[in-house]
């Protein structure tokens, strides 16, 4: 399994990169701290990019800190501005 990670560790608000998920395939996103645990009231939306704009589809939290997404489809990650948290946060992929 391949790692790699879409949105770098920070507090700012901004998104991943996109998540393309090939028809039959499945990756796993999740978040990651570079030290200390995650915070509890961290959120970041998981976005399916459709004809009508982005969807919500998922979301990463302390209670799920990882999911699969099955494909065909290509999705992003965006994080909210946490620094009121003191965490820096990012996002990577497995495959």
């Amino acid at each position: 399994m391949a790692q790699a990670t879409i949105l770098a560790a920070a507090q700012t608000a901004a998104t991943s990169t996109n998540i393309v998920v090939s028809a039959g395939s499945s990756v796993t996103v999740g978040m990651f701290t570079t030290s200390g645990a995650i915070p509890a009231f961290v959120g970041m939306q998981i976005m399916h990019d459709t004809p009508g704009g982005d969807l919500l589809v998922g979301v990463l939290d302390l209670a799920r800190p990882a999911q699969v997404l099955d494909g065909p489809g290509t999705y992003r990650v965006v994080r909210p501005n946490i620094s009121a948290h003191g965490v820096d946060v990012g996002v990577y992929t497995e495959s």
